[in-house]
């Protein structure tokens, strides 16, 4: 992975924080050996991290490869020593390409529709930067 790509997921992570406040977050991008955590916000996140899909496990491969945003809020299920109570995760795609995953999680309150559009966005041009900056 490049400095380049490294460098705009950690600007867009931080950029949608400022959006969308979140506790653990972590963008994951598409490499050669699947899905890489390219910036995160504490520990790489993800869940069903046992479950294997096609372009890898856990459901950030699903979420790649279906191309759908996965919106779970939690009451009060365990969380790496916490209580999880909202994860949200977004494919980044542009023009018809997916090449990462926008996964986010809450502590304390779910996700709400306006959270999912803010970072729908914050994908989209992750994406578009992705492919067309980056990657130039």
């Amino acid at each position: 992975m490049t400095p380049q790509v490294l460098r705009a997921c950690e600007q867009a992570l931080c950029s949608l924080r400022e959006r969308v406040p979140f506790d653990l977050g972590t963008v994951w991008v598409r490499g050669e050996d699947g899905l890489v955590p390219a910036a995160s916000v504490g520990r790489p996140l993800d869940l069903l991290e046992g479950v294997p899909f096609r372009v890898g496990p856990g459901l950030r491969a699903w979420v790649l490869e279906t191309g759908r945003c996965v919106r779970v809020p939690s009451r009060g299920r365990g969380f790496r020593g916490g209580a999880l109570r909202g994860f949200l995760a977004v494919p980044a795609e542009h023009r018809g390409e997916r090449v990462a995953v926008l996964s986010l999680a809450r502590l304390q309150a779910a996700f709400a529709d306006e959270d999912e559009r803010r970072v729908r966005e914050a994908a989209a041009s992750l994406a578009q930067t992705l492919l067309e900056g980056c990657r130039a």
